[in-house]
């Protein structure tokens, strides 16, 4: 039951962060302030420490792997890849663009080709891949839950660099997908001979 109310509370601390709080921060200052900064570290933080009520082991340690060396091997491969992968790429944005505190340009190379919005998609497979290592309905539900705290930081962040760029981001916005890639974003180009 307490994982639930966690659920239910780290949901609405999340909207109430991130539709008023950031919001408010990008209007008025452009970017985020210390204060908003934080709460969306303890937002995640919240996040990422929910399991802990329902995977049977004391914080910080980890739980045991599962006993289907399959599911261990494919479970640590995809969060393996999903946290490398959200670390290349927050380091191609910059840790102060990632962060809201840096507005720079609109960032349209590297993974920005393809999506939007790849550090939260390479984070979202990591989250999978644990999803692989402990399924359950808790772990279903934390992986919504991300999903849905993602969604909400992604709407706000859009209002802001749309007020910020204008049409250089609506164009952005037209070319590539917020969330996944479309198949032929990522193929060569055929040329025309």
């Amino acid at each position: 039951m307490l994982y639930w109310i966690g659920i239910v509370f780290t949901f609405l601390a999340a909207g109430l962060l991130f539709r008023v709080v950031v919001r408010r921060d990008y209007l008025q200052r452009g970017s985020l302030g210390v204060l908003a900064t934080s709460l969306e570290f303890v937002v995640f933080a919240l996040h990422a420490n929910l399991p802990y009520l329902y995977l049977g082991v004391p914080w910080p340690a980890l739980p045991p792997l599962p006993d289907s060396t399959l599911l261990s091997i494919l479970g640590v491969s995809i969060s393996g890849l999903g946290l490398l992968a959200t670390l290349v790429i927050v380091a191609h944005l910059g840790y102060g663009t990632t962060i809201g505190q840096k507005p720079g340009e609109v960032r349209q190379t590297g993974p920005y080709r393809w999506t939007r919005n790849p550090q939260l998609l390479s984070y979202g497979v990591m989250l999978l891949g644990l999803g692989v290592l402990y399924p359950s309905i808790h772990t279903a539900a934390w992986v919504l839950l991300y999903a849905a705290i993602a969604h909400l930081m992604v709407v706000t962040e859009e209002e802001h660099l749309h007020n910020q760029f204008g049409f250089r981001y609506e164009e952005y916005c037209s070319q590539v997908p917020r969330y996944i890639f479309k198949l032929k974003s990522i193929l060569p180009k055929k040329s025309k001979i």
